[in-house]
């Protein structure tokens, strides 16, 4: 069980037992003091509510704990700076059935988002989370960039709870806790047939040939 797994334990735990402590005194006629227990009742409640959208939120990321694969994108001409992707996810266990999408350019782009706590967080031995974003074509000549229209596809789950990322952003200094780091990405070249291996550490996204055509790629990109 992890760190947030413990604290919404304990929780839910001390809110029982002020709302029992509460009672009890309600049923003796001592309004007062289980006024005592029932207001650090409520307030623990709003807590553990509180954490639980915050979890909610987080099962849209995975847990980063050390470097790991987590995709391999294969790669088919359809005609010129234009090309059939294919997303096969590792830890999904469904290589049978990729997601496909198709790109234009002369490059891919993969971009992700990548929560860090750190402080007191860390010493919980609470881990980062990554949430793969967004795979984009990427034209190497700048007037075909500007010219040419964009080819990208979202790649993130719908967000539930509350959006982490958003209230970092919007909130900034008042969540020291959560270190929120923006468009961790890469982009190697689209070649045909070739395949690369995607993996994750906690500085961001790594991108390495899979074949020989991919690697004869990077070389001559």
């Amino acid at each position: 069980m992890n760190a947030l797994g413990i604290i919404s334990g304990l929780l839910a735990i001390t809110f029982v037992v002020l709302l029992l402590r509460s009672w009890t005194r309600i049923r003796k006629g001592r309004f007062l003091k289980a006024g005592l227990y029932a207001v650090p009742a409520c307030l623990v409640f709003l807590s553990f509510a509180l954490l639980l959208l915050v979890i909610s939120n987080l099962t849209t990321y995975q847990r980063l704990t050390s470097e790991r694969d987590i995709l391999l994108i294969s790669i088919d001409k359809v005609s010129a700076q234009n090309y059939q992707v294919k997303l096969n996810y590792i830890e999904s266990g469904d290589n049978q059935n990729p997601e496909t999408v198709y790109l234009q350019g002369d490059e891919w782009r993969l971009e992700a988002k990548i929560l860090k706590w750190k402080g007191w967080a860390n010493l919980l031995g609470m881990d980062s989370y990554f949430q793969l974003e967004r795979i984009s074509g990427r034209y190497r000549n700048i007037e075909q960039a500007t010219s040419k229209p964009v080819s990208a596809f979202q790649l993130t789950n719908r967000q539930r709870g509350i959006n982490l990322w958003e209230l970092k952003r919007l909130m900034k200094a008042n969540l020291p806790f959560l270190d929120a780091y923006f468009g961790q990405a890469v982009f190697l070249p689209l070649r045909d047939e070739a395949i690369f291996a995607i993996s994750i550490n906690q500085t961001g996204l790594v991108a390495r040939p899979a074949n020989n055509i991919a690697i004869q790629a990077v070389e001559d990109w």
